[in-house]
């Protein structure tokens, strides 16, 4: 099994090693991880047995045959470029392909893009590789990807960008949905728990629903929907509020983000 190094212990790079040791496709012997702050060491030592911690990034790096780089972007040119000859996966938010080469001097890069549901193996992940990445390494990524939910490659690094604003941010645009979904519930007379655990339940079962008929949403909404019912006069208040166009312009503003980002 190869050996693997994670550059930053945060949620995000404790979320890649939970997920791939989960999975099996990891001993927890082959990761070594380098994390600065020693609290946070001392946490990765007691959540994950047998796992090498240091705070050289060096040393993490001669232990790793992939290098996941999980820092934040601002950090990026403080990178060892002993990682030149590694297999490197970047989830840098805003960081080019481009950029991590510059920082690094590496050749086989992938640039991955995951979201806040990995961190319970429900995320979504959108990756991309340089030319140099073998078809037998994408396979590999692939695979590690997957631990963290589903996973999605796309030839064209732009891509990403567009699928930031949708699946990097949609969750904090689903968050608001349902914030304000128990915000109506409770202003109508329930208790907030009650509320709280209604609203996260139709949302659960709504999605799931959802991905396993296989129906377009549209579809799924008028079956929910009676002519001059409840849903119907709630529906009305949405449209009329704009609520339609503010997702949608959202995302825009979120892709039109990502892109000044990237050219920063």
């Amino acid at each position: 099994m190869m050996k693997i190094a994670v550059i930053g212990g945060g949620t995000m790079g404790a979320t890649f090693i939970r997920a791939v040791t989960n999975d099996g496709l990891v001993e927890m012997a082959d990761l070594t991880v380098c994390e600065i702050l020693p609290e946070r060491r001392n946490w990765l030592t007691r959540e994950f047995a047998g796992i090498s911690v240091t705070e050289s990034q060096s040393k993490a790096v001669e232990c790793g045959d992939l290098i996941y780089l999980s820092v934040k972007p601002q950090d990026l040119g403080t990178l060892d470029r002993a990682a030149t000859s590694r297999l490197l996966i970047s989830i840098l938010a805003g960081s080019t392909i481009a950029e991590v080469q510059a920082s690094t001097g590496a050749e086989r890069i992938i640039r991955a893009m995951p979201n806040t549901p990995a961190q319970i193996g429900k995320g979504f992940t959108a990756w991309t590789a340089t030319a140099g990445v073998t078809a037998e390494e994408r396979k590999l990524v692939g695979r590690l990807l997957d631990a963290m939910g589903e996973q999605l490659y796309v030839a064209d690094e732009s891509v990403i960008d567009k699928i930031t604003a949708v699946s990097g941010s949609g969750p904090a645009y689903v968050f608001l949905i349902i914030e304000a979904l128990i915000n109506a519930a409770v202003n109508i007379g329930l208790r907030p728990d009650d509320a709280r655990r209604m609203v996260l339940q139709t949302v659960i079962g709504s999605s799931e629903f959802a991905r396993q008929s296989g129906d377009h949403p549209a579809v799924l909404k008028d079956m929910v929907t009676s002519p001059g019912g409840t849903t119907a006069a709630g529906l009305q208040v949405l449209e009329q509020r704009g609520v339609r166009s503010a997702l949608i312009d959202a995302v825009a503003a979120a892709h039109q983000r990502a892109e000044e980002l990237g050219r920063q």
